[in-house]
């Protein structure tokens, strides 16, 4: 049995070596003495028993089985598991050994064994059991007969010490074999087994014995002949090493994401279950594996990947994942998990194996620093338009400000153009020029100073009515200014004069227009002079007139 403080210590062992998976996993050896190191896999090597080798001792082998000199069959491509929540450890061998009895050349029976599988449980029995078949030809009073390949329990043994060496490193164990089936009992009957055998109940187990047939039964039990001692299972040695997945970053970018290499060693490609197919690998918030129960559950994954079973090759693989860097937080630590495809059928595939990740391959690159080259008039007149012009050096907007109301308009091939208003007002200003920035290129501003001059109002004047010595007169003064902004405005001042004598008249422009009422003259030439004193945004204008009275 495998007392409880030794399983206690595998459980540390494996749990060290694995930090917090939720199953630890191993790949396991069963030898007749410990696996040389230059083993590229775990192995089981068995000679069966030496009546086995001695007795049916044409072996035929397949499936990567072979054989050394001592008739020792080697299994290959051992993995298995150790699985913390009950106990259990599980190995399976690929391998098939058949063992014939022939004379000449006749074949008189034959038992073949593949396949086999090792278990030890949380109380630490031990069994194996294995893919069993059988034949023997007519002869000896016995008629001719076969079994069907069966997976059936071939031995049971007590796993007593584990040897010391931080992870399981060897166990040897010899199969039951004394009291193994009780002569006379109902199972030794059901199998036909004469009576008084098997003697002190040595023999293989029961069900081995079910799946061969009669005629070569007497081989796997003490029957009382000279050859007894030959029949008892050989010895077992176990060895085993942990499961090991790595990762390792492949490629990392904000645009790509987080690429990663994922190898791992010691995984099976079903664990016999229906649907059973490879496992998933998938790189999720550490923590233990999200709920994989549903297929909706892959959604918890920033990235994960399927591998068949017909891609794990001797218990390891290699595979791929990429995680798009919009599905990772640098604020939470990452882990590879691995669990069985397709439905989870059990967690002997589950690992977890932390990754660590550099985040600041995976955060774009800091914009570069972006100057405004700005151009354009430095002064216009009031009622005159200009444009002013920003040179950025990537994409985005550029907002105007400070000279009439604002305006933004999109970068075309690194510049913008704005027209300052005609309308602007007569005065000092400052444009200011805000640039956005853009994925490569940080915001950035500048100003330019802009003077915007009075205009220059055209003045003229016209008589409506000249005055004469009876009757007033009336003048008509227009004051006019650029298209498309308001009118001058103020007041208009006309002064008349001669030989001494002055009127001095004074009108409000409506509209850009006075009209102004002389008083009666007396007789002679009368000097007129007309005067506009400007306004906020236009100049002063004058002009002179004469009236014959």
């Amino acid at each position: 049995m495998i007392l409880s403080p030794p399983r206690r210590a595998l459980a540390s062992a494996l749990a060290g070596s694995l930090g917090t998976a939720a199953l630890s996993v191993i790949a396991v050896a069963v030898t007749a003495a410990p696996a040389a190191a230059a083993d590229p896999a775990p192995v089981l090597t068995w000679e069966v028993s030496q009546q086995f080798d001695d007795h049916l001792s044409t072996h035929v082998l397949a499936d990567g089985a072979t054989e050394d000199a001592a008739g020792v069959v080697r299994f290959p491509a051992g993995v298995g598991a150790y699985n913390p929540d009950n106990g259990t450890t599980t190995a399976t061998y690929d391998g098939q050994v058949s063992g014939s009895f022939v004379m000449a050349t006749t074949t008189y029976y034959t038992v073949t064994i593949a396949d086999p599988v090792i278990t030890i449980d949380d109380d630490g029995n031990g069994e194996m059991t294995a893919i069993v078949s059988a034949s023997n030809a007519a002869g000896m009073g016995q008629p001719a007969a076969s079994t069907d390949p069966a997976r059936v329990l071939v031995a049971t043994f007590d796993a007593t010490t584990w040897v010391e060496g931080g992870v399981l490193d060897s166990m040897t164990v010899t199969p039951d074999w004394a009291g193994v089936l009780p002569a006379d009992s109902a199972e030794a009957t059901a199998l036909e087994i004469p009576s008084g055998q098997p003697v002190d109940g040595k023999a293989f187990n029961p069900a081995f014995l079910g799946q061969v047939t009669k005629g070569v039964r007497a081989h796997f039990y003490a029957s009382g002949s000279g050859s007894d001692a030959k029949k008892q299972p050989a010895s077992l040695t176990f060895q085993a090493a942990p499961m090991t997945v790595d990762a390792t970053t492949a490629a990392a970018s904000p645009e790509g994401g987080l690429d990663l290499d994922v190898t791992g060693t010691g995984f099976t490609g079903t664990d016999g279950n229906p649907g059973d197919d490879g496992v998933y690998v998938g790189l999720a918030p550490s923590g233990g594996l999200p709920d994989v129960s549903t297929p909706g559950g892959i959604d918890s994954f920033a990235g994960a990947a399927w591998v068949p079973s017909s891609a794990i090759v001797g218990g390891a693989f290699s595979t791929s994942l990429n995680a798009p860097t919009d599905d990772l937080d640098p604020t939470v630590d990452y882990s590879v998990y691995t669990w069985r495809a397709h439905g989870h059928s059990t967690t002997t595939q589950d690992t977890e194996t932390p990754v660590g990740i550099d985040w600041a391959q995976l955060q774009p690159a800091a914009p570069a620093p972006s100057t405004v080259t700005t151009a354009g008039a430095t002064s216009k007149a009031f009622g005159a338009t200009s444009t002013l012009t920003a040179t950025v050096p990537g994409a985005g907007s550029v907002t105007l400000t400070g000279v009439g109301p604002a305006q933004t308009r999109t970068v075309a091939g690194g510049t913008v153009s704005f027209t300052v208003p005609a309308s602007l007002s007569a005065g000092q200003y400052t444009a200011s020029f805000a640039y956005s920035g853009d994925a490569g290129h940080q915001p950035a501003q500048a100003t330019r100073g802009l003077t915007v001059t009075k205009a220059a109002p055209a003045l003229t004047s016209s008589w409506k009515k000249k005055p004469t010595t009876t009757k007033r007169g009336k003048l008509v003064v227009d004051v006019s200014g650029p298209a498309g902004v308001s009118a001058p405005s103020g007041e208009v001042v006309v002064k008349v004069s001669r030989q001494g004598v002055k009127h001095t008249l004074q009108a409000t422009l409506v509209g850009g227009r006075a009209k102004v009422k002389l008083p009666k003259l007396g007789e002679g030439t009368w000097k007129v002079k007309v005067v506009y004193a400007g306004e906020a945004d236009y100049l002063g204008a004058k002009e002179k007139l004469q009236v014959a009275v």
